[in-house]
């Protein structure tokens, strides 16, 4: 996956508008479930597992909509963005290994770092969290030094998921 430019403010009005679709929807289709199935089983009495069932319907709904629409290009920077945020995950879980492979100077291993401080740096942008960014960029600053004097011409593109799935 390549890191590619997202433009910041159609991504987060994007995002904005799917999370309160998904809201909405949410609501109202565990709502009007729970209603029916309180309908239909128990003559409109109140049922805990009845309003259980009509929230897991509206879960189930709201899910299906979503699959069905990740790949249109409404979607496409916020999907985008999830799956850059797995990717990341998944290198994330491997820090240990990635650690030792940086230790013994594995050019590997710089990619992949590489690759996750950039990635992480796109995404913190996006998500307005600069909490921690001045702290990525220091990491960054460092591994592009240190890239230079070891490995130079390494780049985040040359990140292939592959090269996380090596680390032991």
């Amino acid at each position: 996956m390549k890191l590619r430019k997202i433009d910041k403010a159609r991504y987060q009005e994007r995002r904005s508008r799917i999370q309160w679709a998904m809201i909405a929807g949410l609501f109202a289709t565990s709502l009007g479930f729970a209603e029916l199935y309180r309908y239909l089983f128990v003559a409109g009495e109140s049922s805990l597992a009845l309003n259980a069932a009509g929230v897991a319907t509206g879960v189930a709904i709201v899910t299906f909509v979503l699959f069905r629409l990740r790949d249109t290009p409404y979607f496409d920077e916020v999907n985008y963005v999830w799956k850059l945020k797995q990717e990341l995950n998944r290198i994330y879980r491997k820090t240990k290994a990635l650690d030792q492979a940086l230790e013994s100077g594995s050019r590997d291993a710089l990619i992949i770092k590489l690759y996750s401080l950039e990635g992480s740096r796109l995404v913190y942008d996006l998500d307005d969290n600069t909490l921690t960014m001045s702290e990525l960029v220091k990491q960054l600053d460092e591994l592009k030094s240190r890239i230079e004097n070891e490995a130079p011409g390494i780049t985040h593109d040359d990140y292939r998921p592959e090269l996380s799935e090596r680390l032991s």
